[in-house]
């Protein structure tokens, strides 16, 4: 049982890259999940992914970039929002990510959203998570 599975997801990631994988298999499936992927697909942190199983049973395959140089193309992520302590950050005090390389992943009202897009919206939330 994992306590922080979008964290689980982030580090599963990371330790891909860094032993240059091209996949990752067996990340048990959720909504949120999805939602997370499909943001750091939009901004290029991973290639595609795919639902794979039926009902309860369903797993995500996720394809990575290839990496070339290992200093310059894995990501950093920095965790913000634990279970026992959650990191809220109104749309003022949101900073850019890495001198604007990177997203910072910001669970709002209007779900998930990149902190750069949430600071044009003026809408404040949970920021979950870093990545440059």
């Amino acid at each position: 049982m994992v306590n922080a599975p979008i964290h689980d997801l982030l580090i599963r990631l990371k330790n891909a890259y860094m032993a240059r994988k091209k996949t990752v298999e067996w990340v048990q499936y959720s909504k949120f999940k999805i939602q997370v992927l499909e943001l750091l697909k939009r901004f290029r942190f991973v290639d595609s992914f795919d639902v794979v199983g039926e009902d309860a049973k369903r797993t995500i395959s996720i394809k990575l970039h290839v990496t070339w140089n290992i200093v310059e193309d894995v990501p950093v992520v920095k965790m913000f929002s634990k279970p026992s302590r959650r990191w809220y950050i109104w749309w003022q005090d949101i900073r850019p990510v890495a001198w604007g390389r990177g997203i910072g992943i910001l669970s709002t009202s209007q779900w998930l959203m990149a902190s750069h897009e949430a600071k044009k919206k003026k809408i404040w939330g949970e920021l979950i998570a870093e990545i440059y």
